[in-house]
């Protein structure tokens, strides 16, 4: 498998952005984004087997919480997720009344987190 170029974060004036190579797709709202994830802070967290691996830095309680913003302005994606993005409109919302891709974007992106980047798992 080849490593595809990836697409970059961009948060300009509040609302995120993935690019690549010209071409942007808006995600949605900051705001929106750390309100779906709940809140300004995410934390996952390791059984004691997982948080011994010596690369792994935990708390007291196997856990690593982080910055919602910092990781979403940090984390680089796919081609596959960003066309998984493009496909949910960003006009239409949910019933929470959250625009569909910004939903969507979330859902993705913690479930990563949350399987602590194994999507196999």
């Amino acid at each position: 498998m080849t490593d595809q170029p990836r697409y970059e974060p961009r948060i300009a004036d509040e609302t995120l952005y993935l690019e690549r190579e010209g071409n942007s797709l808006e995600v949605g709202s900051m705001e929106h984004i750390v309100e779906l994830a709940g809140g300004e802070t995410y934390t996952i967290e390791y059984t004691d087997r997982q948080s011994a691996a010596a690369w792994l830095e935990t708390d007291d309680e196997n856990a690593i919480t982080f910055d919602v913003r910092e990781a979403v302005g940090d984390l680089p994606h796919t081609p596959d997720l960003v066309t998984n993005l493009e496909n949910c409109p960003l006009e239409e919302t949910t019933d929470d009344g959250y625009p569909k891709r910004t939903t969507l974007f979330v859902d993705l992106l913690t479930e990563i987190w949350d399987s602590k980047g194994n999507l196999d798992a």
